[in-house]
């Protein structure tokens, strides 16, 4: 025998070639398994979507939250003691209900008139003129357009003041001048107020966007309302019921879900009497309507007579609280059974969810099918037009709205094409009626003849 190894015999061969084959059909085997699960976990990932997103849309769309503020509460307590007979415990919170909406009426009418004075009489009193835009372009000035100021005096960005400065540097000079007129000379050449105009012009936009933006809100929650009353039938109708469930004995159904008898009642938005949607309508929605008006103007007018920019920033966010009274009213002054009873109202689902609201009846097969064939299409017009955000249009058009009747009601075009302040009156008493506080474009407070400022001739300060 040699020293060489036996050569292996054909049945080994045979039996290694298996093993390996058998190896490799494993990991084929585990890959392909592998493919199946991550198959298997993208279907339920896109099935979920499908669900998901298409319950959320419908919701979106056919839902409606009541507002569980003063406004909602005034709505619901009315109809759940007509449901209930009027009890004397719910006409006690009906009546309270009401008496917190005039409060409120009166809280938001009242500050929003003192706003309106202030920018029509007493700021006129103390001589103020509007700023519309007053300083835009003090940064390119002397040789840019719009370079003259209040005063009658070229603009440079070191000689920009608020209103508040200006009108102090203003009062030293002539009382300098009243005092020393042998000076005259002098004192125009050493004492320079310098020009009251704003220091920021696009930020002072920025700051109305974003103020009417927090208004939004209030503006969708009263259309909602008016959705409802259009939605819901003419006749009387119960807006609370006792639910006792059909597939157990209460009792049994109270122990698996650890209910109360509270949990078994159920609060809904129903049918209402036609004089009952017109009292809701002339008490509630179109007041609240006619607020979101008001606020929205004398807001607008107050941040574009703000002139620095840290007091436009921080009365941008401090006037939203006009339109947050009620809240306020609501969460720290009405009974906690009230916010109870508005936590427990259901949504309402608008004519047309039912048909709407396919997903619940589909088999997952099915909606994995159409949500894959979807996936497949090309944009559509409509889809291209969802991707601008409705809400941020409508803020827009309000913003640029409000601002406009803020420069059509207190500017006037300049020869350079800018907008500067229109002549400005004395006020002939402090009197100012609510008609002129709230339709100030159309109705102005009694002033004198002569004015007391118009727009200056250019002249060296």
């Amino acid at each position: 025998r040699t020293g060489r190894a036996p050569k292996r015999s054909h049945s080994i061969r045979f039996a290694d070639r298996a093993k390996g084959a058998m190896r490799r059909d494993e990991r084929t085997s585990a890959v392909i398994h592998r493919d199946e699960e991550r198959t298997e976990a993208e279907n339920r990932a896109k099935l979920a979507a499908a669900k998901m997103l298409s319950t959320m849309e419908i919701s979106e769309t056919y839902k409606i939250r009541l507002d569980k503020g003063l406004y909602g509460a005034a709505l619901l307590i009315p109809q759940l003691a007509r449901s209930a007979g009027y009890p004397k415990n719910l006409l006690i919170l009906c009546l309270r209900s009401y008496i917190f909406l005039v409060v409120n009426y009166v809280c938001q009418v009242l500050v929003l008139y003192m706003i309106a004075k202030e920018e029509l009489i007493w700021d006129a009193f103390a001589g103020q003129m509007f700023l519309c835009d007053f300083g835009r372009n003090a940064g390119d000035c002397p040789n840019g357009p719009d370079c003259v100021g209040p005063g009658g005096t070229i603009y440079e960005p070191a000689r920009v003041y608020s209103w508040g400065i200006w009108s102090t540097r203003v009062f030293v000079r002539d009382a300098l001048l009243a005092i020393f007129p042998e000076k005259t000379e002098d004192i125009h050449k050493f004492v320079d107020p310098g020009e009251y105009g704003l220091e920021s012009y696009w930020c002072r936009w920025l700051c109305c966007a974003l103020f009417t933006a927090t208004l939004l809100g209030d503006l969708v929650g009263s259309i909602n309302m008016l959705r409802i009353f259009w939605d819901i039938p003419n006749k009387a109708e119960c807006w609370l019921d006792y639910e006792v469930p059909e597939w157990a004995e209460k009792e049994h159904a109270k122990a698996i879900h650890n209910w109360s008898e509270v949990d078994l009642c159920k609060l809904k938005i129903a049918g209402m009497p036609l004089h009952w949607k017109l009292i809701n309508l002339f008490v509630i929605v179109l007041p609240k309507l006619g607020l979101w008006i008001l606020t929205a103007q004398s807001g607008i007018t107050f941040l574009m007579e703000t002139s620095a920019i840290d007091d436009i920033v921080v009365n941008s966010v401090a006037l939203a609280f006009i339109l947050q009274i009620d809240e306020l009213l609501c969460s720290e002054l009405m009974s906690d059974t009230t916010k109870t009873l508005l936590e427990m109202v259901e949504d309402y689902e608008l004519q047309g969810f039912e048909e709407a609201n396919r997903v619940e009846d589909m088999r997952d097969e099915d909606l994995l099918q159409e949500y894959e064939s979807h996936l497949d299409t090309h944009w559509s017009f409509l889809e291209i037009i969802f991707l601008i955000p409705y809400k941020l249009v409508v803020v827009l058009l309000f913003t640029v709205l409000f601002v406009e009747m803020y420069y059509f009601t207190h500017c006037i075009k300049s020869e350079d094409g800018g907008w500067v302040s229109r002549e400005m009156r004395y006020p002939l008493s402090t009197h100012f009626s609510f008609l002129c506080a709230f339709f100030s474009p159309f109705l102005k407070p009694p002033t004198e003849n002569e004015p007391f400022w118009q727009m200056p001739a250019p002249h060296p300060p």
